[in-house]
């Protein structure tokens, strides 16, 4: 008698499928959270309890990306003692800040917790600097 074979040639295990789809999805999922975090453009936490850092920012400026980049790298180092903000100055808010402060693009204001202006630099600055000047302006002995 001959022996009956059940398994159907058609017929094709669901779990390589299950387990690319798997290992795509946890790729994609690594991939977003290794992208920067954008940053607050919400002005309006100047003065109401945390120390914050205002670049005022021009995207057609090399140093303005510059900053950012340096801004991005120490961030998570000081974020929940400062509020990184950015005032674009291609919307009506940023150029409004920028103005009513007098701040030029690539200004990089420090407010003290009560909204007190302590500085402005203007100068480049990389992640080594802002993360001395932070310091500094904040009194962290980081």
């Amino acid at each position: 008698m001959p022996t009956i074979n059940n398994s159907s040639p058609n017929k094709k295990s669901i779990w390589p499928k299950l387990i690319t789809f798997s290992l795509i999805l946890l790729t994609i999922a690594i991939a977003v959270s290794l992208l920067p975090r954008g940053f607050s453009q919400d002005l309006s936490v100047i003065g109401q309890g945390t120390n914050a850092v205002v670049l005022v920012h021009d995207s057609n400026i090399l140093q303005s990306a510059d900053t950012m980049v340096a801004m991005n790298a120490v961030r998570d180092d000081f974020d929940d003692r400062i509020a990184f903000i950015i005032a674009d100055l291609n919307t009506p808010d940023g150029r409004q800040f920028a103005d009513s402060h007098g701040l030029g693009p690539v200004a990089l204001a420090f407010f003290a917790s009560n909204g007190d202006r302590l500085q402005v630099l203007y100068n480049e600055q990389t992640a080594e600097s802002l993360r001395k000047n932070l310091n500094t302006m904040f009194n962290y002995n980081n």
